[in-house]
This record gives structure tokens, C-alpha cells and sequence, in this order.
């Protein structure tokens, strides 16, 4: 499933079954790709910004327990463009600190 050639909501599924089948087989690396494109994806089709919120939060309990450090830092950068849009986040100095360092 192409988002080149097909709307993008159409990879949704997928990768959520190669998140699942990577865990499956011990793949965590492209288990948790998976789930990095998929988030990523949720957000350029304008999905709820509280709904995204919530998937985030929790994608970033799974890559924590998985030990997946650079899967869990881009959830974490999208993570914190969901909260300053949201208005979560003071633009001051340092805030993004707090968060790459939960």
C-alpha cells in the first residue's frame, strides 16, 4: 500500500498489522517503524490533534519498554508538535528539554 498511489489513510491498517507481526517474529527495530510511520501518518491526514495526543503518549510507553531510543525520539519531536499546537507547551526556553527528557 503506496501513499503515492493510494490515500494515505489506506497504509493505516497495514502498518499497524507490520507493528504487530514485527512483534511477533522479534523484529522490534521494524515493529516499531511501523509504528513511527503510522503515527507520522495519522498526522499529515489531520486527524484530531487530543486523539493523536493519546496514541502518542501511549507509542512512547511501547517504545520505552522496547528500548527503542531512536524510534521513541521522533515520537517524542511529534509528540511535542502536537502539544505546542494544542497550546500544552510554553514556547519558552527549555520546555522541549522537559519532554525529551520523560
Amino acid at each position: 500500500c503506496h501513499h503515492w498511489i493510494s490515500p494515505i489513510q489506506d497504509s493505516i491498517a497495514p502498518l499497524l498489522e507490520g507493528y504487530q507481526v514485527g512483534l511477533e517474529i522479534g523484529d522490534t527495530d521494524r515493529a516499531c517503524f511501523c509504528l513511527v510511520v503510522r503515527s507520522y501518518r495519522l498526522y499529515f491526514m489531520g486527524q484530531p490533534l487530543a486523539s493523536i495526543q493519546n496514541e502518542l503518549e501511549a507509542t512512547v510507553q511501547v517504545m520505552t519498554h522496547l528500548k527503542q531510543d531512536s524510534a521513541r525520539l521522533r515520537i517524542l519531536i511529534l509528540l511535542t508538535t502536537v502539544k505546542r499546537l494544542r497550546g500544552g507547551l510554553d514556547f519558552e526556553a527549555g520546555a522541549d528539554d522537559k519532554i525529551m527528557d520523560s
